[in-house]
């Protein structure tokens, strides 16, 4: 969406684009980038960044570069670390939020002011920009068997959040919060709906519940959208109440994440939450009330944390068992530059500029995800119960055994309580997977990376250097989509390129 944005204000300034993209289904190379641009004849290119594979993009700015092209970095990754950006090779890095920079930059062409650019204020009034520009993206690329088109059902309504969470990088779009009205938003799903035949949709905010009169009002004018939408929405546990919740639901609203991150009082304040325990437990039973699912993103690994503190953790999935539908399967610290955390603990444990090192490349919330070959990246357990790897191989911060053994616990915890939401009504596979995924918690700790190799190994021989069909079915199960209904208008995909 950060693309479509951009190339919506590009349009705007009278320019032609086009959007090339990564994907499991197309894997690209630097040298693909390169040849597209060259065949699309681009004067600029436009790199949106993040921390995840810092050094295969700095080493496609360098080709990009060498053949001849300007490039402009932006992101959160160059909104952190601007300098380093130019350092290797970037002509322009835009700082925080792009699109009135890059309207600028555009104005300005062929005479492009090189170097770190800015703008502020950040755009007030939402509504002024125009909708995602969709049309810059091969479909192809992004469609599954059912029709269902990935990315496209993540609906933004807002930027920022109001709160100042150590562990998130929020230096894009601060803590200013800002919104689109519920006249665009409708209008955006409403053209999403008839174009590409979505009937579930994601609203992306960090938290959509900041104000309960605009969901309020979204709720009321969502209904009114044939064929029925329905969606699922973030928030934070202490931002919901049993109206909204009901309200909600009865707007064909089917899921709903909340950020609990802790069961542990200290780890709430210190991470500057702003939620109390008791809130934690209470949000998610009132939106079970509600007939929502509910679903549990949790976080540990953090430099202070004892035994006592995971302790905690599986006593809040205890209490919020029958409330919570599923527990997010990763959830391990991940220290990102623009961070509190980062910022207070880098250095003393040594992990200073770790995105320039090789061995951080494709490091991201959930490694497994991250990879062509999961099986090479993750063991069994850590696909079906909880991604410990950053704990387990001490990857950023130093736990003693009796917290990594504790972690053990969690993991367990967690994928006990999941399997009875992937596999519901189904206890010869609940059992089947529980049993097998201990078995490898046991034989990674005897054999350490032996399964990774084993499993990695075999599966690039059988994957024909394509993306497992399980990592789709999980997405279903874990509700990262709903159900795609059938509906009497079917997409065709191959029509659809552009």
């Amino acid at each position: 969406m950060t693309l479509a944005m951009l190339s919506s204000v590009a349009k705007q300034e009278g320019w032609n684009t086009k959007a090339c993209i990564n994907t499991f289904k197309r894997p690209l190379t630097i040298e693909d980038f390169v040849f597209s641009a060259k065949k699309y004849g681009a004067d600029l290119v436009g790199i949106s960044m993040i921390t995840f594979e810092v050094l295969f993009v700095y080493k496609l700015v360098k080709s990009l570069k060498d053949a001849g092209f300007k490039v402009i970095i932006g992101g959160s990754h160059p909104t952190d670390v601007p300098e380093e950006c130019i350092k290797y090779g970037a002509d322009v890095v835009i700082v925080g939020e792009g699109e009135y920079v890059l309207r600028d930059i555009l104005k300005e062409w062929p005479d492009v002011k090189t170097g770190i650019r800015e703008r502020k204020p950040y755009i007030k009034n939402l509504d002024d920009l125009s909708l995602p520009d969709l049309d810059i993206f091969d479909i192809n690329d992004f469609g599954d068997k059912n029709g269902f088109i990935k990315g496209f059902h993540r609906i933004y309504t807002s930027r920022g959040c109001p709160s100042f969470c150590t562990f998130c990088d929020w230096q894009v779009f601060k803590q200013e919060w800002r919104v689109l009205s519920v006249k665009k938003i409708i209008e955006d799903i409403r053209r999403r709906s008839e174009k590409y035949d979505l009937n579930s949709f994601a609203i992306a905010d960090d938290c959509f519940t900041v104000d309960h009169k605009r969901v309020y009002e979204f709720c009321n004018e969502i209904v009114k959208i044939t064929p029925k939408i329905e969606w699922r929405a973030s928030s934070r546990a202490n931002l919901v109440n049993a109206e909204l919740l009901k309200a909600m639901r009865e707007a064909n609203c089917f899921s709903i994440a909340f950020g609990l991150e802790s069961g542990d009082a200290e780890t709430l304040k210190k991470t500057a939450k702003s939620v109390t325990l008791e809130e934690n437990i209470r949000g998610p039973w009132l939106a079970h009330e509600a007939g929502l699912e509910v679903y549990g993103c949790l976080m540990t690994g953090f430099p202070w944390e004892t035994t006592q503190s995971i302790q905690n953790q599986i006593d809040l999935i205890h209490k919020t068992w029958d409330a919570v539908s599923l527990f997010q399967v990763s959830g391990s610290l991940m220290p990102f530059p623009g961070t509190a955390i980062y910022k207070k603990y880098a250095k003393e444990y040594g992990f200073e500029k770790y995105w320039l090192n090789p061995k951080y490349q494709q490091y991201g919330i959930q490694v497994y995800q991250n990879a062509l070959n999961p099986l090479k990246s993750s063991n069994f357990y850590q696909r079906y119960l909880f991604d410990d790897t950053y704990i387990k191989e001490e990857t950023f911060f130093k736990y003693s055994p009796e917290y990594k053994n504790k972690i053990k616990e969690l993991v367990i915890e967690i994928g006990r309580h999941n399997l009875l939401f992937m596999f519901p009504n189904q206890k010869i596979k609940q059992k089947y997977f529980f049993q097998l995924s201990k078995a490898s918690m046991l034989f990674s700790n005897i054999f350490p990376g032996l399964e990774k190799k084993i499993g990695g190994f075999i599966f690039d021989i059988l994957s024909k250097n394509k993306r497992t069909s399980i990592e789709n079915l999980r997405d279903n199960r874990r509700g990262i989509v709903k159900k795609r209904k059938p509906q009497k208008k079917e997409i065709d995909i191959k029509a659809k390129n552009v």
